[in-house]
């Protein structure tokens, strides 16, 4: 009897080792698992703590794509299974064209709407491991309602900001990609590059003093016949004071404001920037970017010359007009664009080391 106790017992250990082997990892895996964990967490730049998977192989964009393939490479397409097409189509259609030039599949990958027409059910049905989101007001907010289904169906969002435009805010959410895609290290080297770029423009400025900082007007080029918009203290606003100017349009209410023609011509600019980029419903608007012909945008930022009022402001005078891509803000790139105002130019290293399509057209242009 006490042998075939004996027997009862070291048979049930053996089965307890062999049952403790074969048991699934814990969700809380720790490092110790050669395997690594199946999930982790990240802090959003909305200062949401969200759970992902380790390993994403699924991803909806809704605005940063060129974030996304900075950080993902090329090999960013196959994880891609849904993005927001409005916002290249038809507004930045030199965009749209380069990136489905370098990678057709792009054009086939489902639409999941652009800000208030996000489609929380598209979304759900493609099945995506993340969500990455522009933590925008426009954006989180077309989002936001959807949270609850989302989670529901085992999909968390994660809002990246750009639109701030500091050095901080830009590194924070590149590493915020970086983690999220399993690309820390590249996303690391990319965030010191942009605070490499931008440290030249503020050593270039340390010694500036504020009388000696030009009078600038910024305008989103919609043809001479129209006035367009300028900024106040956000986007191109943010960046004139950062690059060495003084913004005729600051203080003003709102982050994107109509400023009168009169206001204008009473502040006398002394340098004036175009902000350029194709449009679908105007023609004869100055337009940079992926493309653009060098020719055709002097002609068109000479045409504003003939403005009522123009021909006696110092910029018109002196020459000291040009334009910018408008998508050089607001972007992990958009260290070009301040350069471009504080006449620098390092936009092709960055396409070259971390871009996986090819830098082309006119991104940056001065008259003189």
């Amino acid at each position: 009897m006490k042998k075939a106790v004996s027997l009862l017992l070291v048979l049930a250990m053996v089965l307890a080792v062999f049952a403790g082997c074969s048991q699934k990892p814990s969700g809380n895996n720790t490092n110790t698992d050669p395997a690594g964990p199946e999930t982790i967490e990240v802090t959003d730049m909305k200062g949401r703590t969200v759970t992902i998977p380790a390993k994403v192989e699924r991803v909806v964009v809704t605005f940063n794509l060129e974030e996304y393939f900075a950080v993902a490479g090329a090999e960013g397409i196959d994880k891609l299974v849904g993005w927001s097409h409005k916002y290249w189509q038809g507004r930045r259609e030199d965009a749209y064209s380069a990136f489905t030039k370098a990678f057709p599949k792009l054009k086939d990958i489902p639409d999941v709407g652009y800000n208030g027409d996000i489609s929380i059910e598209s979304i759900i049905s493609l099945q995506p491991d993340v969500v990455i989101a522009s933590a925008t007001g426009a954006n989180y907010n077309a989002l936001e309602p959807g949270f609850e289904n989302l989670r529901k169906a085992g999909i968390e969002c994660v809002f990246v900001d750009f639109h701030k435009q500091t050095v901080e805010t830009h590194q924070k959410s590149i590493a915020l990609l970086g983690k999220v895609l399993g690309q820390e290290a590249r996303a690391a080297e990319i965030g010191k590059y942009y605070a490499a770029q931008m440290q030249v423009i503020a050593d270039r400025l340390k010694d500036l003093k504020d009388e000696d900082r030009p009078r600038v007007y910024m305008e989103f080029s919609l043809g001479p016949g129209q006035l367009g918009n300028t900024w106040s203290e956000q986007m191109w606003g943010a960046l004139i004071r950062q690059c060495g100017g003084t913004n005729i349009a600051a203080g003003m209410e709102g982050a994107s404001v109509d400023i009168a023609p009169e206001q204008v011509i009473s502040a006398d600019p002394q340098v004036i920037i175009f902000a350029c980029s194709p449009r679908t419903d105007v023609s004869d608007n100055v337009v940079l970017g992926y493309g653009a012909d060098k020719d055709l945008a002097i002609k068109n930022i000479q045409a504003y010359k003939t403005r009522a009022g123009w021909a006696e402001l110092s910029a018109v005078k002196t020459g000291r007009m040009g334009g910018v891509y408008h998508d050089l803000s607001r972007h992990i790139f958009d260290f070009a664009g301040a350069q471009a105002i504080a006449t620098e130019k390092n936009l092709a290293e960055f396409f070259d080391k971390y871009m996986p399509v090819k830098l082309d057209g006119v991104w940056t242009l001065q008259l003189n």
